[in-house]
């Protein structure tokens, strides 16, 4: 197992994999006990592992033409991007809510980690949730 193996996980996961695995390394080079230790790390790097790639089968994504947002999906994703933070207003149905999860999903946003999203309302929330 090496760090490369390591960057196929979630996010949440990578740095603390990285660094017990170069601690046990480490050990290993001088002559400690790390194989129980190498053996625990691959069996968890290996689960986390698996939910990104079932993250990345999973994606089946569709954007209906009727919504206004479908036509500014290659600007907003291009957006996304580009930026760290991004900020978008439009009409009530225009796809906000529903949509730009789909354009993060599209970029492989959301596979190894999540994708926060707001809302003003707390009903509305509760209803995409």
């Amino acid at each position: 197992m090496d760090e490369k193996t390591i960057e196929n996980c979630l996010l949440i996961h990578q740095h603390s994999y990285k660094r017990r695995l170069h601690n046990l390394l480490k050990r290993q080079k001088n002559n400690q006990p790390a194989t129980e230790g190498l053996e625990k790390l691959a069996q968890q790097v290996k689960s986390s592992s698996a939910v990104v790639e079932s993250r990345k089968q999973a994606l089946d994504i569709h954007f209906p033409e009727e919504l206004p947002i479908s036509a500014e999906r290659q600007n907003i994703a291009a957006l996304i991007e580009q930026h760290q933070v991004v900020v978008l207003c439009g009409e009530t149905g225009s796809g906000k809510s529903t949509q730009l999860p789909k354009i993060c999903l599209e970029l492989e946003r959301g596979i190894f980690g999540r994708i926060g999203h707001t809302q003003p309302r707390r009903l509305a929330a509760r209803s995409l949730a």
